[in-house]
């Protein structure tokens, strides 16, 4: 049986928690606690995704939906290094990008930013990963 929400999230989860690493800031995961000192910047992801409907030739089905990173630094260090690290995410969810994994493959749409909030010693600015999935025919 596929595992479709697993390989989904996985397509984009596994991509980020490489770019983590290549650039030094930590990564938190759905479901995974992030760190509480704002000397520690680190990206949080969520997942959203809309209503499965019938695709045509050459796939089952196929989903929209947004892969949402929100990029967190102490307030205190103002914008600059968050525009850095959304530029670098933009580079790499830049629209027309796919990723795959097993009968999963998503195709980048469009990527934003949104505006920055400030709250708890934190600055964060969410960068919104739009794109539609596709599941391959058997």
């Amino acid at each position: 049986m596929a595992s479709y929400f697993e390989d989904l999230t996985k397509v984009f989860d596994v991509s980020l928690m490489t770019f983590g690493s290549t650039n030094s800031i930590a990564v938190a995961l759905e479901n995974i606690d992030a760190p509480t000192n704002t000397a520690t910047p680190y990206l949080a992801s969520y997942m959203l995704l809309a209503d499965t409907e019938q695709a045509d030739l050459g796939f089952s089905e196929q989903r929209g939906g947004i892969y949402q990173v929100d990029i967190n630094y102490a307030s205190v260090k103002g914008s600059a290094s968050i525009n850095k690290m959304a530029d670098k995410l933009n580079a790499l969810y830049r629209a027309g990008v796919s990723f795959s994994r097993n009968d999963i493959c998503a195709e980048v749409q469009s990527v934003s930013l949104g505006p920055l909030i400030v709250q708890n010693g934190w600055a964060k600015r969410p960068l919104t990963i739009n794109f539609l999935a596709f599941t391959k025919r058997l």
